[in-house]
């Protein structure tokens, strides 16, 4: 993956655009297969699913696709729930939605004013 990363990975821009072109390259490369870059070994995991690994990079590529549309229209709770899928559990997900008080007690909630305290100011 490293091998991958430093060949298809965009040197600067968007982080998410730069992640989805990584899977799109890295989709495409890893069919030609991976080979050392100081070319000291020759290819590196000769015996690699190349098809697998070729078609979850495609998957992801579709994935990060879909989360930069949603982050690009806004909806940054789908984007970051699409990233998850990709990058698994340990990726940070949207804070889960507070449910309104109507439905934890089953009664419409009440606004009421803060109590109004005298304390001393000083």
């Amino acid at each position: 993956m490293e091998v991958l990363a430093l060949n298809c990975m965009p040197r600067s821009g968007n982080r998410s655009e730069g992640l989805k072109t990584f899977f799109t390259a890295a989709a495409v490369q890893v069919n030609e297969g991976v080979w050392d870059p100081a070319d000291l070994c020759g290819e590196i995991q000769p015996d690699l699913d190349r098809t697998g690994l070729s078609e979850a990079l495609a998957e992801a590529r579709d994935i990060a696709e879909r989360a930069c549309a949603a982050a690009t229209e806004g909806d940054t709770d789908d984007a970051l729930r699409l990233w998850q899928e990709i990058f698994g559990d340990d990726f940070p997900a949207p804070a889960a939605p507070a449910k309104p008080a109507s439905l934890i007690t089953g009664t419409p909630a009440l606004i009421t004013p803060r109590p109004i305290k005298d304390a001393p100011q000083g």
